[in-house]
């Protein structure tokens, strides 16, 4: 076994061409059917009230965005889905919680009223 010498090495540096990834166009990407469900179940849960489709939403824009690759995130807008989502369960929850606070607030003012009447009393 010889030792190789630079000078025979059959290797030609001028011949060298660096790798480029080619670009990839938005319609030949895989559809983000978790995406799409996010989406859909965000509408439909904010449309009909529907509680369980807006927690579906949320699971499946979590795994759109953990099952997402790194070179089709310039061309997916999964922020958005998930955002959306969050604003459908947003949204849902608020009615119940503005009705539980203007309850307590009703009920203060009624208290303090019956307070007011019977101190004005003695």
């Amino acid at each position: 076994m010889g030792r190789r010498d630079r000078n025979n090495d059959p290797r030609r540096p001028d011949a060298i061409v660096p790798y480029s990834q080619p670009p990839v166009s938005a319609d030949a990407a895989d559809p983000d059917f978790f995406g799409i469900i996010s989406l859909l179940g965000a509408f439909i849960g904010l449309v009909t009230r529907q509680k369980f489709a807006v927690w579906l939403s949320l699971v499946a824009a979590i795994i759109s965005q953990l099952t997402s690759k790194i070179s089709e995130k310039e061309y997916r807008q999964g922020s958005g889905t998930l955002a959306f989502t969050l604003m459908g369960i947003l949204m849902l929850y608020m009615q119940q919680l503005l009705t539980l606070t203007n309850e307590a607030v009703v009920a203060e003012k009624e208290s303090l009223d019956r307070l007011a009447a019977s101190s004005a009393g003695y």
